[in-house]
């Protein structure tokens, strides 16, 4: 945590940092080798094998278990804990993940302020999409992680849950391909007109959510006490209507064009999740948050690469397979998310260095995942060097994943109906 003193900063000084914050990650990323990666961290195929027949077991036992859920608030808790302490026994033994970093996962803080984001988010929005309330879900997560960066407990705040359903309210939208240019061009004009403080009345009722998500926020944080609250709001936001550059089809970005998009979509997007979780940031807090965002900015362009080339949108990853393999530029990431978590020392308490292990390490998953799914985009010999760090095999990862995902669709809506549940995470309580 910083030593300096948190002030509110004003906005010139933000946009100021802001720049800042740009320019040395854009270095980083410039800096980063396209080196094929070496780690410590190896599995033999004998380890993945036994590694697979462990998964297989909690596979089979999920698959059993779930149709099981109980009635009863007690019965439930019971059900909950022998799940948690099934994925904390495969993820120690198999996975390798030290036991302290499942006290973090599955604190009773991170598991209560998740709950609470169930419960608000069926009030608010009975009919949100699965996929909508999970994209929202891992926000309040990274803020939950952001909370512990800075000194407090993880919970669920009225900005948090505000500003983390902002997301499937704002972001997807515009993500749609059959939304007009010109619409979207209407709608961001509208919001940013919010965001800067002005009472519009809504046009719809989906606009009216909206601006009551953004009241959610004007209550917790006054516009006149948290200015940089807002700076970073409509940071992202403009870093959002730049992007829908990158879904010209027809039009491809150059590459720095595309790097400035991701540092700042990315960047921005977090840096809002740490001054709403906080209320304050030292430059340094703010600094290292900035960069936490763009590393997850550039892995979610990776794990959605394959969405994204359907979609016709630019990425740094949909512009390079365009001509070559993602061998070098999945490097370049890889020793990109290390020079991040590394490079600010602000966070070197036992309890910072431990978030930055386990993020490290769930970062490292989540690329492995993504290189197993693309296969067909990397070279040979590159996908045998990375499958040396993955737990599972790549095969295995790919066959298990479609095999769930067809499991889970068939068990899943006779479970719904049955305990009249709208989505997975009512199974939290």
């Amino acid at each position: 945590m910083c030593a300096a003193a948190k002030v509110t900063r004003p906005v010139e000084r933000f946009e100021v940092d802001l720049q800042g914050f740009v320019e040395h990650y854009k270095a980083l990323w410039q800096g980063a080798a396209m080196v094929t990666p070496s780690s410590t961290m190896r599995y033999t195929a004998e380890a993945q094998r036994k590694n697979e027949v462990a998964t297989d077991t909690l596979i089979g036992s999920m698959e059993r278990e779930l149709p099981k859920y109980p009635n009863g608030e007690k019965a439930q808790t019971n059900w909950r804990t022998r799940l948690f302490q099934s994925f904390r026994r495969i993820g120690t033994e198999s996975f390798r993940f030290p036991d302290r970093h499942f006290d973090i996962i599955f604190s009773p803080d991170y598991f209560e302020a998740t709950r609470a984001f169930a419960r608000q988010t069926r009030a608010f929005n009975a009919h949100l999409e699965a996929g909508a309330l999970a994209q929202a879900m891992r926000n309040v997560w990274v803020m939950n992680c952001l909370q512990l960066f800075v000194g407090r407990r993880p919970a669920l705040s009225p900005s948090i849950f505000a500003y983390s359903m902002l997301y499937p309210y704002t972001d997807n939208p515009l993500d749609h391909p059959h939304m007009s240019r010109a619409a979207k061009e209407t709608t961001c004009l509208r919001l940013a007109l919010r965001l800067s403080g002005q009472p519009l009345l809504p046009r719809d009722a989906h606009e009216a959510a909206v601006w009551r998500l953004v009241a959610m926020i004007e209550e917790e944080y006054p516009r006149d006490i948290f200015p940089a609250v807002y700076s970073s709001l409509l940071a992202i936001h403009a870093a959002q209507v730049k992007s829908l550059n990158q879904q010209r089809r027809s039009l491809i970005p150059d590459v720095p064009a595309l790097l400035a998009i991701s540092i700042e979509k990315g960047g921005a997007s977090v840096l809002a999740d740490g001054w709403l979780a906080a209320g304050s940031l030292c430059r340094a807090e703010a600094e290292f948050t900035f960069g936490f965002g763009v590393m997850l900015q550039l892995l979610d362009d990776l794990q959605d690469l394959r969405d994204d080339r359907n979609a016709g949108h630019w990425t740094l990853f949909t512009s390079t397979a365009t001509h070559e393999t993602l061998d070098g530029l999945t490097s370049r990431l890889w020793h990109f998310m290390h020079g991040v978590l590394e490079s600010n020392g602000c966070f070197a308490d036992p309890q910072g260095l431990e978030l930055r292990d386990l993020i490290r390490r769930n970062s490292i998953t989540l690329m492995l995942r993504a290189i197993a799914e693309n296969a067909e985009l990397y070279s040979g010999d590159y996908l045998q060097h990375m499958e040396q760090y993955s737990p599972l095999s790549f095969a295995f990862l790919n066959e298990r994943r479609r095999e769930i995902e067809a499991k889970f669709a068939r068990i899943w809506p006779v479970l719904a109906r049955k305990r009249n549940l709208t989505s997975i995470f009512d199974l939290l309580g």
